[in-house]
């Protein structure tokens, strides 16, 4: 989805308003973009739109319909590099990473995800902590909530359910159960927290 770009007539139909003033926009440098070829149709990508949009209130709604935000927190770079790149090869999935808790409050504040890939011992907080906040966000309060870790004894893990996670996977796992445990969360009506299996990468 960060990929996309947009024609004039997409953009005008995501801000509610017509082809001929997002053509003014783009015209007087209000929205960044190019042109296809000299004189050409204009372009104008996601990151340029959604800047745009935020600048000028204009609700994000739209533009991220469809779009499933997948934000990974974790402190160890192996997996904040891993579990992205596994996820993204999945078009409909834009992955956001954070390696605290401190900043995974302010990307969560921003981007409103939908599902939050988290590790349970961050360096300057406890994931459960960190959950309790993201469950506790009128916003946030259905963002699906994947627990991950090595280091939980099997009571831990059944007592996570009660911070707000949804599920559970213990570290290290194998690439195929990370890719379906995310996308049974997507499509999960109701929380659950599942017991955990031992594999690795």
């Amino acid at each position: 989805m960060k990929n996309r770009v947009f024609t004039t007539g997409e953009v005008a139909t995501i801000c509610g308003v017509s082809a001929d003033t997002v053509s003014r926009w783009f015209d007087l440098g209000q929205i960044d973009g190019y042109r296809l070829g000299p004189g050409g149709d204009r372009r104008i990508p996601y990151e340029s739109l959604r800047k745009f949009m935020l600048s000028h209130g204009i609700p994000l709604e739209r533009l991220e319909e469809g779009e499933l935000r997948i934000l990974v927190v974790d402190d160890d770079p192996y997996y904040l590099d891993i579990i992205p790149s596994i996820l993204s090869r999945e078009e409909e999935y834009s992955v956001m990473t954070a390696s605290t808790g401190f900043d995974a409050g302010a990307m969560v504040v921003e981007h409103n995800p939908q599902l939050v890939i988290l590790d349970i011992h961050l360096s300057d907080m406890d994931g459960r902590m960190v959950c309790e906040r993201i469950k506790g966000r009128a916003e946030t309060r259905n963002t699906r909530i994947l627990g991950i870790s090595g280091f939980l004894e099997d009571q831990e893990i059944t007592d996570l359910e009660e911070y707000g996670f949804d599920d559970f996977l213990r570290k290290p796992f194998k690439i195929d159960e990370l890719t379906a445990r995310v996308a049974e969360l997507f499509e999960r009506p109701n929380s659950r927290l599942s017991r955990p299996r031992r594999n690795s990468f």
